[in-house]
């Protein structure tokens, strides 16, 4: 099974031939089905763009902050779980076994405030284009909102590993890295201000603690959100591949393919 993955690709900012050239790229890597780490478009364009997407190939997503800019979590998330069979949402899906050796499962993850620089300076577009932020504009208000959000999120996760059938092999789709090391721009680990916007240590907890209960597991995690790449193997059956750009290299409205899987 050929598995190409994306992530990233902030589908909104291209022009119409732009955005046909993407398509006739991700075309040419003739994938059987399409995996995405959020950031597709914003709230008002990603229904459209995962429709496009679908039409190239089935496609398996998260959403990233991004998704829900222009509008608020649920009203998002409740058009995403109305979505046709061809484009499946993870979060809404039981864990899915591609092939006899391998389970996938998704979760969308949050940067959830529980690591570097609580004081941080560093200011999101979040703050001021999704609802949900805008209602929770005092900083303490925030925090709170982040973490729960996190606590959320990993919940949900181990609630699908906790039933993911047996298997040699488990990928897992999410768009916030879940550990520091795969929190990752311009070569290198990010600085402290901006981890706590940039890591889900909640789901990074889960998939640590899975991966100890489960040692002979080998445990693929694909993330994004901070267009940098890289890849870290936090234990030793867990690695966790983090999708981006070279340094140097402008990702906004330069969407690219990661990688197309042989799985």
């Amino acid at each position: 099974m050929r598995a190409t993955w994306l992530t990233d690709i902030h589908l909104n900012f291209l022009r119409p031939l732009a955005l046909k050239a993407f398509y006739e790229r991700v075309r040419r890597e003739q994938p059987d089905i399409l995996l995405v780490t959020g950031d597709i478009a914003e709230g008002d364009s990603v229904i459209r763009f995962v429709q496009e997407l679908g039409a190239i190939a089935p496609i398996y997503f998260v959403l990233g902050n991004h998704d829900y800019y222009r509008s608020s979590i649920h009203t998002v998330r409740a058009a995403m779980e109305r979505l046709d069979t061809t484009m499946t949402w993870m979060p809404a899906c039981e864990p899915l076994k591609l092939t006899p050796r391998t389970v996938m499962l998704g979760v969308d993850g949050w940067g959830d405030a529980r690591c570097g620089d609580l004081n941080s300076t560093v200011k999101l577009s979040d703050w001021t284009r999704i609802d949900d932020f805008r209602r929770a504009a005092a900083v303490p208000a925030r925090l709170e909102l982040l973490q729960r959000l996190g606590s959320n999120e990993a919940r949900l996760l181990r609630e699908k590993l906790e039933t993911a059938p047996d298997s040699e092999n488990i990928l897992v789709l999410t768009h916030v890295p879940p550990f520091p090391e795969a929190c990752v721009y311009d070569g290198a680990q990010s600085e402290p201000g901006w981890l706590p916007w940039f890591t889900c240590i909640a789901t990074g907890e889960v998939i640590a603690e899975y991966a100890r209960a489960h040692p002979d597991t080998q445990i693929t995690v694909l993330c994004g959100h901070t267009h940098g790449t890289g890849t870290c193997r936090p234990l030793p059956n867990v690695i966790v591949r983090t999708g981006g750009w070279p340094p140097g290299v402008e990702g906004y409205g330069n969407p690219i393919v990661q990688v197309t899987l042989d799985l």
